[in-house]
């Protein structure tokens, strides 16, 4: 029998639930089960019947979940009682997973038909790697977990039971969280329950004793530094990375922060380029996946997306997540691990990568003069490290290979790291790290569905804003009418596909009542009109910093500093230099500032503007990288700097420059531009497909152009059409929807060219994407359906739409 069988009892307060004899007269259970209630029943296997008990001690809060009853008669026989072996209190402070545990109580799935209850023994292994920031042990069943029910975990009445581990009382079971597929219970540690005061008094009156918890599985003093300086690091990760900013703090709507796990949505990501293996079909590889289902098992990733795309949001998600412990099942392979993200445009990589053990001091973690010697190169030894690479493309282009090779060196010396890089396409190609098992996935737009999730996201995000009361009224309708428009609009659908632009459309909507430009630069060029102040004229507060600066003014400072960053391949800026820049300025009435003037107009960029921020380290940055390529672009025109965005279109780090720059031109300048672009694309072919394919994309951004330049643009991306395989696709979509009208099909195509042309169409998405789809759905092979089908679903659409103008 087993050794607690006669300990465990079924209690019932406010809910059915379990609990653990720790004597003849007390329970201890969870606080949930008896709720605010002073009395609750308790039954005992091998007792004498349900007794009513006394909540002598109960406490529910973030950390614990627990309470102590006192029945008033015992609940069971003396001769039972007396036969119960010393209760012993352990806790694990190690990571090891553990196995062999076990926890036994009353949960819903062991109802007979009749309602009548049985216990249930719950075995499996915990796993201290898991919720630790949420002070939770972890028990993962061993055998198969039971089916859902409608309303309710199965495992509820399990709550209250004693998780054990080697024969010790480890946790209390207070939960069974979701996402898991009903596969493992969280317990309450008994170390939070023995450490309170309240606790410790009670049980001393009633059983004269006191609780001794005792570690199972000692640490040396080295070993112990390092698992409280982790601790540490953990909580640290999770608040500096929990949260989202959007808008800034010279918008209309002032400063939004919404809490990660409401802003991070679970986007799509498609493979890129993949190689077909064994058992895996052609739509398997090609179409996407959900993050959590797309990097299920992998550990090495290459994340490629534009930007505004939602990568970095993603890598602080997992950053998150991992050093809370509480990955979803489908990222087993990262639990246990310690995140380490690592911004590149924060570590000046052009001139230096740190070492391992100065990685945290370059990364501005505060407590990082506190780190233990060595504690990060053990943590690597360990297999226990996630590092988290953000922004290939913002280190020069000449730059790249110093991270490559620094990577390479690290991932030689620590095999067992696990990383995750990002990119925008095209500025590393897909085997850039080859030879350490990294597979490349792109960052697919946002479905229609996963838009209107945005929307109803940012609205609910703005009620936790300042100035909610200001917009109280109208907010729910306009969060009506911008999802409605979506349906009838199409170049609003297309840019509501990137998170960035969906943020400024939901942002701009509300503030225009329901008025928006449907072109890209015309969406930005609203928005920064609402971040550059002026929200603040009408309210009356312009003068604030003891400046007043109207839009074209401070568009002009933003220029310089964008320009400056831009020429020199930098994202920062040392403060004192930008002011210099600042002193250096030409336009009335800003020419000739003084060094101590031209600091409080910084200082006037920095807190008004919504566009600036300071770093951790002092320099100043745009707040995203969209916005110094708007402002560097408009510069680059301005100053006829022609020749350098065609020298550097073959570089990701500048696409967004050249394609914003397009849009800047003036009548004219934009074809010069485009034919400057497919002249050199001809003239150099190593960087033709790149640079054509630029050109394509950025005709969107301007309705300038002469038809004859138009169609040499269309010409040379014809060339690439059809695409030949899933590779070539990837790269087609990057033309963006100018692409679409040149896709041929499904007559005259091959079976795998039909697939790769279909690929395009899908990862361009969009109302015209969803059209041309519907050419090829009733294609005889069964791999284009199945994309079809797949781009129908991300669109939203079904046969006919788009045909009927719903799009």
């Amino acid at each position: 029998m087993n050794p607690h069988r006669s300990r465990v009892a079924a209690v019932f307060g406010t809910r059915q639930g379990s609990g653990y004899l720790l004597g003849p007269r007390l329970v201890l259970t969870a606080a949930h089960v008896v709720g605010e209630k002073d009395t609750a029943e308790a039954v005992v296997f091998g007792g004498v019947g349900e007794v009513l008990c006394d909540v002598v001690w109960r406490r529910k809060d973030d950390a614990c979940d627990a309470a102590l009853l006192v029945a008033r008669a015992p609940v069971v026989p003396d001769d039972v009682s007396d036969r119960f072996a010393p209760l012993r209190w352990g806790e694990l402070i190690r990571l090891d997973t553990q196995e062999n545990c076990q926890a036994i109580g009353f949960p819903l799935v062991q109802r007979d038909e009749r309602g009548n209850l049985d216990s249930e023994q719950l075995t499996g292994r915990v796993k201290p790697g898991s919720s630790i920031l949420g002070g939770r042990y972890v028990l993962e069943s061993s055998g198969t977990p039971p089916q859902p029910t409608a309303d309710r975990s199965p495992w509820s009445g399990l709550s209250g039971a004693g998780l054990f581990c080697r024969g010790a009382l480890i946790g209390v079971v207070v939960t069974a969280p979701t996402g898991w597929h009903n596969g493992r219970v969280e317990a309450v540690p008994v170390r939070v329950i023995a450490d309170d005061p309240g606790f410790r008094e009670v049980l001393g009156r009633h059983c004269g004793a006191d609780v001794a918890v005792k570690a199972l599985d000692e640490l040396s003093d080295r070993e112990r530094e390092d698992h409280e300086f982790e601790l540490r690091y953990r909580r640290y990760v999770a608040h500096r990375y929990g949260q989202v900013e959007t808008l800034g703090h010279g918008s209309g709507l002032g400063r939004i922060v919404w809490p990660l796990d409401t802003a991070f949505l679970a986007l799509e990501l498609a493979e890129t380029a993949p190689r077909r293996g064994p058992g895996r079909s052609a739509v398997d590889v090609a179409t996407g996946k959900r993050v959590q289902a797309a990097l299920h098992g992998r550990s090495r990733v290459l994340l490629q997306g534009a930007a505004g795309s939602g990568k970095t949001t993603l890598m602080h998600w997992l950053a998150v997540r991992t050093a809370q412990g509480d990955l979803p099942s489908e990222l087993s392979q990262l639990q246990g691990r310690v995140p380490i993200v690592v911004p590149l445009r924060a570590l000046a990589c052009s001139r230096a990568i740190p070492q391992v053990e100065q990685l945290l001091g370059e990364l501005q973690y505060p407590a990082a003069d506190v780190q233990p010697v060595g504690w990060l190169t053990r943590l690597l030894d360990q297999g226990r490290g996630l590092l988290l690479v953000d922004g290939i493309d913002e280190v020069q282009h000449d730059q790249r290979p110093r991270v490559r090779s620094w990577l390479e060196g690290l991932l030689s010396l620590y095999p067992d790291t696990a990383v995750v890089a990002t990119s925008r396409p095209s500025a590393v190609p897909d085997d850039w790290l080859a030879g350490y098992n990294f597979t490349a996935f792109s960052v697919l737009p946002m479905s229609p569905a996963d838009v209107g999730t945005f929307i109803d996201r940012w609205f609910t995000a703005l009620r936790e804003s300042r100035d909610w009361g200001r917009y109280r009224d109208r907010a729910e309708r306009y969060r009506r009418t911008l999802r409605a428009a979506l349906d009838t609009k199409a170049s609003l659908t297309e840019m509501a596909a990137n998170p960035r632009l969906c943020t400024l459309i939901c942002a701009l909507w509300l503030e225009r009542r329901g008025y928006l430009p449907e072109d890209p630069m015309s969406l930005h060029r609203e928005a920064l009109g609402l971040l550059l102040g002026q929200r603040d004229f009408q309210r009356g507060i312009a003068h604030l910093e003891g400046i007043s600066m109207g839009q074209e003014p401070q568009g002009h400072l933003l220029d310089n500093l964008a320009l400056w960053m831009t020429l020199n391949g930098e994202t920062e800026i040392a403060r004192s230099y930008a002011s210099h820049i600042l002193e250096g300025v030409s336009l009335p009435p800003l020419q000739g500032l003084g060094a101590e003037h031209a600091e409080q107009v910084l200082s006037h960029l920095l807190i008004r503007s919504g566009v600036l921020r300071e770093t951790a380290s002092g320099t100043i940055a745009f707040e995203h990288s969209t916005l110094r390529d708007f402002f560097a672009s408009h510069a680059l025109v301005d100053g006829g700097h022609f020749g350098f965005l065609v020298n550097h279109a073959h570089d990701a780090q500048y696409e967004d420059v050249v394609r914003m720059a397009i849009g800047h031109c003036g009548p004219g300048e934009s074809d010069q531009l485009l034919l400057a672009l497919v002249e050199r694309g001809d003239r150099e072919p190593e960087y033709r497909t790149r640079v054509h394919l630029l050109a394509t994309a950025s005709l969107e951004y301007t309705a300038r152009v002469d038809p004859e330049i138009r169609m040499e643009v269309l010409r040379r991306a014809e060339a690439l059409v059809p695409p030949c395989d899933d590779a070539a696709a990837d790269v087609l979509a990057e033309g963006g929807v100018a692409v679409l009208d040149l896709l041929p099909g499904p007559d005259g195509l091959t079976v795998e060219e039909a697939r790769a042309v279909v690929l395009t169409a899908c990862k361009i998405g969009g109302p015209d994407a969803a059209a041309f789809l519907e050419r090829f759905q009733g294609h005889a092979d069964p791999a284009v359906r199945d994309r079809v089908r797949w781009g129908r679903n991300r669109t939203g659409w079904a046969p006919g739409d788009a045909a009927n103008g719903s799009a």
